[in-house]
């Protein structure tokens, strides 16, 4: 079923593992063209915080992948972001000596050939995205982490960086909205959601706390993942204002087949910080202030 969301544990810290079970669940298809990895390099901080791309995790995959598509172009691709620059960020990370050892390529989109993508969104009805992600498989490969504005960021709001203007901070008064419709062009074919090292609190996704979860989650329905993922983490995913607005534009569906080597009461044990209180508080001052 493709909306069959799959969880796989890290047994002893075992990412390769790991991931070659979960790989192995997705049912990637056979031959591609080409082959496009969206990572998050979303801030200047290292792997042991869980706010960015973790190269424990990304070599393991591109590894994975190499294997079962030895002569297929593989691209690792980011964008430029408000205070981020995507080349410094992944050569800061180390990210360059890995995807060097696989024979994979890194974009940075912002040097990418854009094209227009007439849609029917929220608040756009033309985006322009790039070419390169149109003639590619896309594997999402996500961070899962708390957010301070929309509770939680996976899939879906990872794809968010790929709007082509660099200060993305014009789009935060309208933030869901944005995330859903930059994913009506941009498909992505299998979620990839690194959650081994996590982040929780109200501070997410850059300066929240670093949670060892030691699990792997993956589908081939986008929503459905993020659905998933925001109940894993204490969410209704009902209240996560972009999942549900992604399910009504039939981007994908909030239902799915749960897959899981955690039983429910280990699910329910895993627990991510999140004050909904002071969340709810900081909306209602957003409010206030842009009435002023």
């Amino acid at each position: 079923m493709k909306n069959t969301v799959y969880l796989v544990k890290a047994v002893n810290d075992d990412v390769y593992g790991a991931l070659s079970k979960l790989l192995g669940k997705l049912q990637l298809p056979a031959q591609v063209k080409r082959i496009g990895i969206k990572i998050n390099l979303c801030d200047y901080r290292r792997r042991e915080t869980g706010v960015t791309t973790d190269p424990l995790v990304l070599e393991p995959l591109l590894k994975l992948l190499r294997i079962r598509y030895p002569a297929t172009p593989i691209f690792i691709f980011e964008n430029d972001a408000t205070g981020t620059l995507a080349d410094n960020l992944f050569e800061w990370l180390g990210l360059d000596q890995i995807a060097k050892k696989y024979e994979v390529d890194f974009i940075n989109l912002t040097r990418e050939e854009w094209i227009p993508a007439c849609i029917d969104g929220y608040c756009f009805q033309e985006i322009q995205i790039p070419r390169i992600l149109t003639e590619s498989l896309i594997i999402n490969h996500p961070k899962l982490k708390t957010h301070g504005r929309t509770k939680m960021t996976c899939g879906l709001k990872n794809i968010y960086g790929c709007y082509q203007i660099k200060d993305k901070n014009q789009y935060h008064s309208f933030l869901e909205k944005a995330i859903v419709d930059i994913n009506i062009p941009i498909k992505s074919h299998f979620t990839v959601v690194d959650g081994f090292l996590c982040v929780e609190g109200n501070r997410g996704p850059t300066q929240g706390f670093p949670k060892k979860v030691g699990v792997f989650i993956g589908g081939a329905d986008i929503v459905s993942v993020d659905a998933f993922c925001a109940k894993f983490m204490g969410f209704n995913p009902k209240f996560v204002k972009h999942i549900r607005l992604a399910a009504a534009k039939k981007i994908g569906s909030m239902k799915y087949q749960l897959e899981s080597e955690l039983n429910q009461k280990e699910i329910r044990k895993i627990f991510f910080q999140f004050n909904l209180g002071k969340y709810y508080l900081m909306e209602l001052f957003r409010k206030v202030v842009k009435l002023s």
